[in-house]
This record gives C-alpha cells, structure tokens and sequence, in this order.
C-alpha cells in the first residue's frame, strides 16, 4: 500500500550512522546534499552524496584515475525502486530496480520511518558483520513541496 503521507520531493537534512556504542557518523560528511522522491503510483528514487566532491582531472568519467574513480563511489549512493508502506508497523519497504551498489538490485531495502511535521526520519535495522559492532543508519529528510 502507498501512503499519501510519502508521496513529493525531500530534501536530505543529515544521514548518520549511529554505533551501538552511541558513537554517532556522518556518513556522507556534516552537509550532505540528497534528494527523495515518492509518487503516488508506488515509485521510488533517491540520491545522496557528500558535499563538496572533487571533480575528475579529465572531463570524461572513463578516463579517470581509480582513486577519482573510488572516491565518486564512496561518496555516493544512488538508487529507485518501488515502495509499499506497512502503516502499522511504520516500515517502508523498498523494491529496487537499480541503483549504485549492484548487490541491492531485487533485494527489499526495508527503514523504519517516523513523521514529524515536515521532517520524515528513517532508519535501518541494524547491519554489520560483527553483532557487538552493529550499526543503525537514519536519514533525515525535509519536505520540500
């Protein structure tokens, strides 16, 4: 089911991820730049990226240097996909098409979600191989239509 409440355009306020011990990561730095979209026939798309990336030395993307090439990667994340919304439980569920990171491509990406006036935050489960070291993602999106 889609839910009315998701459907625009946020803009990206901050996306951290948070240690079990508390400790607290920016992971695409104190600025991060993103947007999401929801529309309202179940479609999905977002874009996050560190603010202030480098360009490459060259002005074509396949004559970079595989440093250029592995910093673009790590600093960000690209992806769309379908959506359900499962109210009850404040999980959305993402589908997804494509997107950056291959490995995503048919998985379910799952986040847990709250409203808070024009602020939507959402986060993970906890992910990580070593369960003493798990680590939670949240995003925080503005409303911006």
């Amino acid at each position: 089911m889609q839910c009315n409440l998701f459907v625009g355009v946020w803009k990206l306020i901050s996306c951290d991820a948070i240690r079990r011990n508390g400790s607290v990561l920016p992971i695409y730095g104190k600025n991060p730049v993103g947007r999401l979209y929801y529309d309202a026939a179940g479609n999905m798309s977002v874009h996050i990226m560190k603010s202030g990336r480098s360009n490459f030395k060259d002005q074509t993307k396949f004559r970079a240097a595989h440093s250029e090439m592995r910093a673009a990667y790590e600093s960000y994340e690209a992806y769309f996909s379908t959506y359900e919304v499962d109210e009850v439980n404040h999980i959305i569920n993402h589908t997804v098409i494509g997107g950056l990171f291959p490995n995503w491509t048919g998985t379910i990406q799952a986040r847990h979600y709250t409203f808070d006036g024009s602020r939507l935050t959402m986060s993970t489960d906890p992910i990580g191989y070593i369960s003493k070291e798990k680590t939670v993602v949240t995003l925080v999106w503005e409303r911006l239509d």
